[in-house]
């Protein structure tokens, strides 16, 4: 369908390459287009070429070998189509995500979607922006997707020529502006100027009506547990899990304290969610797990050490 369907099969290729994004499963349709007949087929020298990319790079290294039209088909599958998202829709919603932050968190919002803001206007690497939202509200996920997928549609309608597979100003300058008027490079910055707008409020919209949890907006911190000091967590950790008569065994994993204890109902929830545990985890009736990240090894071996385990 995406092969076989000009200008909306660009728009289903876009919208389902990001509702794919969080699973990584994009990579194999678009590895589907850029080198299978999907993407598009060619003849340079009696040689087949299969592939949106493969005809698209082929045309750079053998120029004239093949039609413009042969070269727009395919690159509807490649970047071009991201470029208006990458440039200005990305970097709107960044601008969206720090306005709704509160005002105590506002400085560590704008640090963090400014780094991926440049990544993305810049490289086309948008991971960084979409993981602060795509998992906490999947209406702004759709909308992006959507939005993506309405994207490459229009730059398919606008007969567009700018291949490569990023998005940002790199493969703009080099592959759009530096390849001529062939490639109707403007149109990418024409639909910038309206989907950066785009973006904007409807990022807003759906954040302050729907109180989405994007970065700054998370639940005071005041609700939370106040946090004991380092020197005293290795008690306060002990003391949470019953006191030291009631603990039979410590070890970890990766991110968990794995504890085993004697009796469950001894085991305080709250006392260790003051230690910067992320959550308590009750296995069993004498297994118990307290979610610490990737430093739970230091606080094991503290435990250990202040039970007198080897």
């Amino acid at each position: 369908m995406i092969g076989k369907s000009g200008q909306y099969g660009a728009f289903l290729l876009g919208t389902g390459e990001r509702l794919l994004i969080p699973t990584g499963l994009h990579h194999i349709l678009n590895e589907t287009v850029r080198f299978t007949p999907i993407g598009g087929m060619a003849t340079v020298d009696g040689q087949t070429i299969v592939g949106a990319l493969n005809i698209f790079n082929t045309s750079l290294t053998n120029p004239g070998a093949i039609p413009d039209e042969t070269v727009r088909s395919a690159t509807q599958f490649l970047a071009q189509g991201k470029i208006p998202v990458m440039m200005f829709g990305l970097p709107a919603a960044a601008l969206a995500m720090y306005h709704t932050a509160k005002p105590a968190h506002k400085q560590r919002v704008k640090a963090l979607v400014l780094a991926g803001a440049l990544t993305s206007f810049t490289t086309g690497i948008t991971e960084p922006l979409e993981f602060c939202f795509i998992f906490v509200s999947p209406v702004l996920y759709i909308l992006h997707a959507l939005l993506t997928g309405l994207s490459f549609m229009l730059m398919s309608m606008l007969h567009l020529m700018i291949g490569n597979v990023q998005g940002g100003i790199i493969d703009l300058v080099v592959f759009g502006v530096l390849g001529g008027s062939k490639t109707h490079w403007w149109w990418t910055l024409a639909l910038g100027v309206v989907y950066a707008p785009l973006y904007y409020y409807g990022f807003r919209y759906v954040i302050t009506r729907m109180n989405v949890e994007t970065p700054g907006r998370e639940s005071d911190e005041e609700e939370k547990p106040q946090q004991v000091a380092a020197d005293e967590r290795t008690r306060v950790i002990i003391s949470g899990l019953g006191g030291e008569a009631n603990i039979e065994d410590v070890d970890c994993c990766f991110t968990r304290l794995r504890v085993r204890v004697k009796e469950m109902k001894e085991v305080v929830d709250k006392t260790l969610l003051t230690t910067g545990a992320n959550g308590v985890n009750r296995v069993s009736e004498h297994d118990v797990q307290v979610i610490y990240g990737p430093q739970v090894e230091k606080i094991a071996n503290e435990v250990k050490s202040a039970l007198g385990v080897a």
